[in-house]
């Protein structure tokens, strides 16, 4: 099976269309007649829809404005530095503890190490239960077919183990650490693929490049028109374009953790591509429109 190719972005069934052009996905996202789909109002605090409501991802206007300053405070103290150190001394602590064994580097790092490095850089007590709880959280994170009530008690749970605050506070710490979660682990798994199955791996900081323009993790965003209807925007769209991939976005709701993302992934890559060989086993992607990480990345450590 080829694993290298990325598949085609696709619209759930309730999208009238996908735009694949970058010059007009670009347009459409500085465009602010194009709204984010709706989460409602009126959710209860600390439960999945409430997080939804409260995030600037799902927000508009004023509200948009005032949570995306939140997460852009929540981050401006960080050090994109020490968080691709400590990265990379984590990633390094688990290939040694996993001796001569296999192990997937999906559950044990790319979905771990960046949670518990920002978790504990945006002042949890205890960045492993943090990680723990994220799963469900961010499975439920975008408007789809599973339920949020499932994931209800995983909010209040990770409410309860950041620090306290206002809730738009509160709720803007979980996003991030969600993005995290998904799109950066994503971006690691996606990395590391393509480095240990080259002859040569480039460094991990032009792999970390080269992924999010090639074989990015986040294949679609949406928008509502003007007149009501859910339009895809294809992100993959732009890996040959001049002005440059749309994997973090672009205009008004360009992601504030690029930056961050980048840093922690790259920790991450360098001493998986360093330290150990790809086994051969399958690497496996769950179908479109899902985001492109591979649910199973088995590596040996050689070094």
């Amino acid at each position: 099976m080829d694993t290298s190719a990325r598949p085609a972005a696709r619209t759930s069934a309730t999208s009238t269309a996908t735009v694949t052009d970058p010059a007009e996905v670009r347009a459409i996202l500085a465009d602010p007649g194009y709204a984010v789909p709706d989460p409602g109002r009126g959710a209860l605090p600390g439960t999945m829809l409430w997080l939804r409501q409260t995030v600037a991802r799902f927000s508009t206007g004023a509200d948009h404005a005032r949570r995306r300053g939140l997460a852009e405070d929540l981050l401006r103290p960080l050090d994109p530095g020490l968080l691709r150190a400590r990265a990379s001394d984590e990633t390094s602590a688990v290939i040694d503890e996993a001796g001569s064994c296999p192990f997937d580097v999906m559950a044990l790092i790319a979905r771990r190490v960046p949670v518990q490095v920002l978790a504990a850089a945006l002042g949890a007590a205890d960045p492993e239960q943090v990680a723990g709880h994220l799963a469900p959280v961010a499975a439920a994170y975008q408007p789809g077919p599973a339920d949020p009530a499932v994931a209800d008690g995983s909010v209040a749970r990770l409410a309860g183990l950041l620090p306290d605050g206002p809730g738009e506070e509160v709720a803007a710490r979980i996003g991030l650490l969600i993005q995290a979660y998904d799109a950066t682990a994503g971006l690691i798994g996606n990395a590391v693929a393509a480095g240990l199955r080259a002859a040569a791996p480039a460094p991990a900081a032009v792999l970390v490049e080269q992924t999010l323009c090639r074989d990015p993790p986040v294949l679609v965003t949406r928008r509502v028109n003007p007149d009501g209807e859910t339009v895809a925007l294809d992100l993959t769209s732009a890996s040959d374009d001049p002005a440059g991939h749309l994997e973090f976005g672009y205009g008004p709701r360009t992601c504030p953790g690029a930056a961050y993302a980048r840093a922690l992934a790259e920790g991450a890559a360098e001493p998986l591509l360093r330290r150990c060989r790809w086994t051969g086993a399958e690497i496996s992607y769950p179908a479109p429109p899902a985001l492109h990480v591979p649910a199973r990345l088995e590596v040996l450590r050689v070094r």
